[in-house]
């Protein structure tokens, strides 16, 4: 579990695990690793640099697995368009078949599902799991400087890392209570997280793996995220795909959702 280890020991090296959450997690330049900004001020940097563009577009690829063996696979695309600091996130299943044509929208902290051959939009939480591990809001949503007030946690920190809190905003649209995250002091990239229910329980744990460069920024193409009470039960998030794509506005709105179709990520 990934909390007990970073607190015992500034030395652990989790820093070989590099996500996700959705998912899109980048970097941030801060002098000699100097406690030069406030917790509140990082973290509205990290979520700066989770948005590639405006408008991008992702293909992903998302298994469970439980004991070592698959148990689900999902593969989906995703679209994201921001404007004045209001993250949209459209997404289309394509594999397996069973899910295929199923769409979902998340526009603020609202989320809406449609399947295919119906005409009806289902309102979901954002906190429903969608496969394995992975809930709704894991993928769709974009920063967490609007919903959580954040501070440096001491205990956590190690040569190498910062702790930060997240503690949710009353009627912030947070998902999760609180949140550890742990950044790295050098390249400001974050390295991992747990996240916990509003009765203290751990929710899950996440690993931020495998940076790549995409548009300039080092983004997490691998995600892990380990179930809080089972650790044989984890899901991993990779990215196959990312590009620039620009979709009209009225696509982020619930009532086209039903008339949304796939469109190819090149």
């Amino acid at each position: 579990m990934v909390h007990s280890g970073w607190r015992r020991s500034g030395r652990n090296k989790f820093g070989r695990v590099l996500l996700v959450g959705v998912f899109l997690c980048f970097s941030i330049n801060l002098t000699g690793g100097a406690r030069a900004e406030t917790a509140q001020e990082i973290l509205r940097r990290v979520d700066e640099n989770r948005v590639l563009r405006p408008q991008f577009a992702f293909e992903m690829e998302i298994t469970a697995y439980q004991n070592g063996e698959v148990s689900d696979r999902y593969t989906l695309a995703g679209y994201v368009r921001i404007e004045e600091a209001k993250a949209q996130t459209l997404l289309y299943f394509l594999e397996p078949p069973k899910v295929n044509g199923q769409k979902m929208l998340m526009s603020g902290d609202e989320v809406w599902m449609h399947f295919p051959k119906t005409k009806n939009v289902i309102k979901l939480s954002p906190i429903q799991i969608l496969l394995g591990e992975v809930a709704n809001g894991d993928i769709l949503q974009i920063g967490f400087s609007s919903a959580y007030q954040c501070r440096f946690l001491p205990d956590g920190e190690s040569a190498d890392h910062w702790c930060l809190l997240l503690e949710a905003r009353e009627n912030g649209g947070g998902n999760y209570q609180k949140i550890l995250l742990w950044v790295d002091k050098e390249s400001s990239l974050p390295v991992a997280g747990e996240f916990y229910a509003r009765s203290g329980k751990l929710l899950k744990s996440i690993a931020y793996q495998e940076y790549q460069t995409v548009f300039g920024k080092p983004v997490a193409m691998k995600v892990t995220i380990r179930d809080g009470t089972q650790s044989e039960k984890y899901t991993v998030m990779k990215y196959i795909r990312l590009a620039e794509k620009s979709l009209p506005a009225n696509y982020y709105r619930k009532e086209y959702l039903p008339r949304f179709t796939y469109v190819p990520i090149k």
